[in-house]
């Protein structure tokens, strides 16, 4: 059996022991040691990391009475010496313990209790067994802080199963002795074999991000301590570029980037006016040049557009060849260099032209793909450079096909 030393102390992060077994997990060495500072991953708190010698700890894992420690490369010798990586302990400490403060505020504002509990590497969740609202989380989350602020004293006890039910706790499934709890005072009791602080302080802030329900219950996201404090610092820094970017104070910024937001889409309103009019011009310019001098199209004999752009989007082409196959009888195939060659193919309604099939033939030039059905067909390949050939060869289908 291994000692778990941070059961005693969650502050240890040095320690000697000896090797009891070496083993294998996925391909990587492993060690048993009879006793360890190690936090091994359970009830939602991930594994410790560290070094054990000169490899590196890269996980920690339960056992049944032992505790597996996964390392990079293999150790000699019967003695180790380890050391607990403090910033990630000192944060699940942190994290852990503010979870244990958020869920007895959850039960005392809002009779909602914790059925699950994760801590990720960027925030910790909690999940409810009942939906909450945004003033009920409030006024947990400043319960929650106030016994945080309070410094309470925070005392580990061991206790027999009967001993937990006296006390109102359910007791892990299958234990009978040794129930370790963890206490608040005046608070919360719990059982929890995670690592704790001495006392509430510790903890420094709890901070809740996000509510949104989940199942039939709330997920609460939040931060505690040095997650708080980044997050805090990361959304500052946003905040002053949007007083810079906005010239206006903070306490204007969102209604400057709501109205900063609604002269954009009126910009885009603007923008897409003058492209459709700029596009009705191209059109009918493209129809006047194909024509000539000659009669006027005629579903028997419809006008046929080929043409090529360079940098337009497949957007820009389908309302272009829309436009073209509407102003009177018509076969529109358009292409453009962009990012890849795009292709788009129209003709006017009563045409009786095979549309994507004409698509395909310039298409397959490409080495690309696309489709379409009925009067529009669009693709595209990474030919660019054949582009026009491809036009071609689909211009002289066309021919044929008549």
């Amino acid at each position: 059996m291994t000692e778990r030393l941070h059961r005693q102390d969650p502050y240890l992060l040095e320690f000697d022991a000896s090797m009891v077994a070496r083993r294998e997990h996925q391909g990587r060495p492993a060690v048993v040691l009879d006793r360890t500072a190690f936090y091994a991953e359970s009830g939602g708190q991930p594994w410790d990391t560290g070094t054990l010698g000169d490899a590196r700890v890269l996980a920690v894992i339960e056992d049944g009475p032992e505790v597996l420690h996964v390392l990079d490369r293999p150790l000699a010798g019967d003695r180790v010496h380890g050391r607990v990586d403090a910033e990630r302990r000192r944060d699940h400490m942190q994290q852990h313990h503010g979870q244990h403060l958020l869920s007895k505020a959850f039960v005392d504002v809002a009779q909602a209790a914790t059925v699950a509990f994760h801590l990720g590497s960027e925030d910790t969740t909690v999940d409810l067994d009942r939906f909450i609202g945004g003033e009920q989380a409030t006024v947990a989350e400043r319960l929650a802080n106030d016994v945080v602020w309070q410094a309470r004293p925070v005392r580990v006890a061991s206790l027999s199963a009967d001993e937990a039910r006296a006390a109102g706790m359910e007791p892990p499934e299958g234990v009978e002795v040794d129930i370790r709890v963890v206490e608040v005072e005046g608070f919360d009791r719990q059982p929890c074999g995670g690592t704790h602080p001495r006392t509430t302080a510790a903890v420094g802030v709890v901070v809740i991000t996000s509510l949104e329900r989940y199942k039939s219950g709330t997920r609460v996201r939040f931060l505690c301590g040095g997650r708080a404090l980044a997050a805090f610092a990361r959304r500052q820094r946003i905040l002053d570029q949007l007083v810079e970017t906005l010239s206006a104070p903070l306490d204007e910024v969102a209604a400057a980037a709501r109205k900063a937001s609604d002269d954009l889409a009126a910009s885009e309103r603007r923008a897409k006016g003058l492209l459709e009019r700029a596009l009705e011009g191209d059109a009918r310019r493209l129809l006047a040049e194909t024509q000539g001098n000659g009669p006027a199209p005629t579903p028997a004999s419809p006008a046929v557009v080929v043409a090529s752009f360079d940098g337009w989007p497949a957007e820009d082409l389908r309302v272009l060849a829309t436009r073209l196959v509407a102003l009177q009888p018509a076969i529109a195939l358009l292409g453009s260099r962009s990012d890849k060659a795009h292709l788009v193919f129209a003709q006017s309604e009563g045409l009786s032209h095979d549309v994507p099939a004409l698509l395909r033939v310039a298409v397959e030039h490409l080495g690309g793909r696309g489709g379409g059905r009925g009067n529009l067909a669009q693709g595209g390949g990474d030919r660019v450079e054949q582009l026009d050939e491809a036009l071609a060869r689909a211009r002289a289908a066309l021919a044929t096909r008549r």
